[in-house]
């Protein structure tokens, strides 16, 4: 084996460990996405139980990734598995678009930059629309990486199905997909390419079928776009791209001049750049937003680190991100917080009955402890629409159907609900679970959290002291 070889091993290396170093201790993540994981993952345990997304349980997110984590139930290691895996499988892509634009080496530097990459690493390690959805978005670009290589229908058809399911499993995915369906459609219309057309169309739809059999077209509609413009604009959840280009800096190489004369560089810089201007321009950017331009990202740094493989400067960047991001990484993993979730979820299952229901602010407690939710509570973040108003739960309570109250995140804030608890004569605080929780990103800031869940009790299903 050659030293150039030896080194592409030693960096494969290096990259294989730390894909697999993020599997341990994964029922513990050092950084949630809020309480959408919780969300998304109750909304798919209730759909497995026959409700409808949309018009019962009030969705607002494209429905692909959660009746796909409905299958299992909304199992929480099981959905965090199969995110972990689509990570796997969207990197081989890269590596595979890495390759064939430049070589086996820009592969090889394109996964070791993805398994070290920040968002990635918290992303893989939670049930995550976003990287259910860029890691489709990954696979079709590898299919159009092939087309523009060779015209095969099969290439085409392939690119445009997993387009279409990265849309239908959140729609961030769309900006892209819309630019580059108009690109396509103009090139081969100009070549009179009528068949590579209709494969492309053919196999967009093709997803949409079986939903159209679940869903009605104005509850797909209601439920993937227009509940997802009532959600305000926050300029200052912009800074959340400092977090994502801080422990990415080497993605500042990207800012030397490309060769747009490339096709295939060309069509990285507009997978790149169509998601992350609307990323910037949307209502609330998201650090966890970023994880759909870390592909074509990585990439493209890849490439001109290929250029620069015997610049000391670009010798200097790699080893300098590698040695950060394996830093941090281990930090962070290996001192993870137990997520007191697991606790409330067991007081939770050891004194309500199965047939009663259980509001929770963090619904990963109902999905852990099995208990339901009243239909339209299922979604109890602070921006979501329609919002949950304290009336909604109040109306809950006085029905006496519902068995625990778990006053956390915005559920917490809800002055008239703890009121009523207090006051009603039916429920009883039961217990305050409380102590160091996940590492949570306000902007550019981030800290950890101090969780405290406090349980309410229906008095009925308490036993009688002695």
């Amino acid at each position: 084996m050659t030293g150039a070889g030896k080194k592409i091993t030693v960096l494969f290396v290096i990259a294989l460990i730390f894909i697999f170093f993020r599997l341990y201790d994964i029922q513990n993540p050092f950084s949630t996405n809020g309480i959408d994981e919780g969300i998304h993952l109750l909304q798919a345990k209730m759909v497995s139980s026959g409700y409808n997304l949309y018009s019962e349980l009030g969705g607002d997110q494209a429905p692909l990734a959660i009746l796909t984590f409905s299958l299992f139930k909304g199992n929480v290691m099981v959905a965090r598995y199969l995110s972990f895996s689509l990570f796997l499988v969207a990197s081989f892509s890269s590596f595979l678009i890495s390759a064939r634009i430049k070589n086996r080496k820009a592969g090889v530097l394109t996964v070791l930059i993805l398994a070290l990459d920040f968002t990635l690493l918290r992303e893989s390690r939670l049930a995550s629309l976003d990287l259910f959805s860029a890691s489709l978005l990954s696979i079709s670009a590898l299919f159009f990486i092939l087309y523009i290589d060779n015209k095969k229908i099969m290439n085409v058809a392939l690119a445009s199905l997993f387009l279409s399911m990265s849309c239908l499993s959140k729609m961030i995915a769309a900006p892209f997909a819309l630019i580059i369906t108009l690109i396509f459609l103009y090139r081969t219309l100009k070549e009179r390419n009528f068949l590579h057309i209709s494969a492309y169309i053919v196999f967009f739809i093709l997803p949409f079928i079986p939903l159209l059999l679940v869903f009605t077209p104005q509850e797909l509609m209601e439920g993937m776009l227009f509940r997802q413009m009532n959600r305000g604009f926050d300029i200052f959840s912009k800074l959340s791209f400092l977090l994502f280009i801080g422990p990415g800096f080497i993605y500042l190489l990207l800012i030397r001049k490309w060769d747009l004369n490339n096709k295939k560089i060309a069509f990285l810089v507009t997978w790149l750049l169509s998601l992350l201007v609307f990323l910037m321009i949307q209502g609330r950017t998201l650090q966890h937003h970023f994880v759909y331009v870390v592909f074509p990202a990585a990439i493209l740094t890849s490439i001109v680190l290929c250029d620069m493989d015997k610049s000391l400067k670009g010798k200097a960047l790699l080893a300098s991100f590698v040695a950060f991001n394996a830093v941090l990484s281990s930090s962070l993993i290996l001192t993870a917080p137990h997520d007191l979730a697991y606790d409330t979820a067991d007081e939770i299952e050891g004194i309500v009955p199965d047939d009663y229901m259980v509001i929770s602010g963090n619904p990963l407690v109902n999905v852990l402890s099995g208990r339901e939710v009243p239909p339209n509570l299922t979604n109890l973040a602070y921006y979501h629409y329609p919002p949950t108003e304290p009336s909604d739960v109040i109306y809950w309570l006085k029905k006496g159907d519902v068995g625990a109250v778990v006053l956390y995140w915005h559920l917490a804030d809800m002055d008239e609900v703890r009121q009523y608890l207090n006051e009603s004569g039916n429920y009883t605080m039961y217990k305050v679970i409380e102590g160091r929780g996940q590492i949570l990103f306000y902007g550019i800031k981030p800290k950890f959290s101090e969780d405290r869940y406090v349980i309410y009790v229906k008095k009925d299903l308490l036993k009688p002291g002695p």
